[in-house]
Order: C-alpha cells, then sequence, then structure tokens
C-alpha cells in the first residue's frame, strides 16, 4: 500500500502566516483609525492572499493576473522586514 505525503512549501506557509499576521493587525484597528491605516483595504488585500495561498494547486501555471509572481511577492516582503525574521 502506497501513501501519498502532502507537498511541504515553506515559502507558502511562511506567506500564509505573513498574512495571518497582517489580517490580525488589521483587524485590530479601532473604527477611528481605519480609515487613516487603510485598514479596509489591507484587510481585503489579506483575504485575497489567504484564499490563493490556501486553493489547491492545478497544476505548476502561472496566473497572469497579477505583476508579480509568488516569489517575487515574497522577496519584496522580506525586503521589507530587513531579512528573514520568521
Amino acid at each position: 500500500m502506497l501513501m501519498r505525503v502532502p507537498v511541504v512549501d515553506p515559502r507558502r506557509d511562511k506567506l500564509i502566516r505573513h498574512f495571518e499576521k497582517k489580517l490580525a493587525y488589521f483587524r485590530g484597528i479601532p473604527a477611528h483609525r481605519r480609515t487613516d491605516e487603510a485598514a479596509d483595504e489591507g484587510e481585503a488585500t489579506c483575504r485575497s492572499m489567504l484564499a490563493g495561498l490556501r486553493a489547491p494547486k492545478s497544476g505548476d501555471r502561472d496566473d497572469a493576473t497579477g505583476a508579480l509572481t509568488l516569489d517575487a511577492w515574497l522577496d519584496a516582503i522580506e525586503k521589507e522586514n530587513g531579512s528573514d525574521q520568521g
């Protein structure tokens, strides 16, 4: 009997954790600061990214819906954070 081992993608898992933290941050912004912090837009972006990251993969095709690839997006996040801080 053969069992399939799920494919683990540490970069994808890191992105999921990143967007979950950002989503929690945007949700915690008080109502009187939401406009100044662009919380509604940030929350929507986080939800969209999480939905895409959690969606089942359908092959290795690239969607041309955005300007950045997943790798480019991760690199930008790492630059923004200064290094791989986990």
